[in-house]
């Protein structure tokens, strides 16, 4: 026994409206709608449409997207690569020329340059980003203790640029 979920007064107004006239027009059935302060969109025409079988409709889940991967399932389970990406990555190692690939695979050029640096650098990091500190770097005490003598003369330097720049404005002030 399926119990079917009321539909919205909207949706049957459409499907009622839809048996009476099967060639009614979306914008007529919008402004009786309106005149009875229903909300009505296209979707919900095209939906009560397939619903009643005026119009033909796919079952879900056989359309394009589907197809395309089912495509793809059976090209991985061949072992055809999936994508491109992965064709290029196992052309790459074999060390053919970027043209070569590219042509071969059926992608640009410059695909090719661009996937080839990204393997290139997988463990490198951008400019600006500091270099990791290693724990081992510092030699027990001694480490720590060359560490806060380093802070120290730093602190030092940058305490004597603020006296200098301090001196250089209480002039220009004074």
């Amino acid at each position: 026994m399926t119990i079917k979920k009321p539909q919205s007064p909207a949706m049957e107004f459409i499907v009622d409206a839809l048996k009476k006239n099967r060639k009614v027009a979306y914008a007529d059935l919008k402004a009786k709608a309106d005149e009875k302060k229903l909300k009505v969109f296209p979707i919900m025409f095209g939906r009560a449409q397939a619903m009643l079988g005026i119009v033909k409709s796919a079952k879900r889940g056989t359309g394009k997207v589907a197809k395309a991967n089912a495509s793809a399932k059976k090209a991985a389970a061949n072992g055809n690569g999936s994508s491109k990406s992965a064709q290029v990555r196992a052309l790459l190692a074999t060390g053919m020329t970027a043209a070569e690939i590219a042509k071969k695979v059926g992608c640009s050029v410059p695909l090719v340059y661009m996937m080839k640096s990204a393997m290139g650098r997988a463990g490198k990091r951008g400019p600006g980003r500091p270099r990791s500190v290693s724990a081992d770097g510092m030699d027990g005490l001694e480490g720590i203790v060359a560490a806060v003598k380093n802070n120290e003369r730093e602190r030092a330097q940058l305490r004597g640029a603020l006296e200098r720049i301090q001196g250089i404005i209480g002039e220009a002030l004074g």
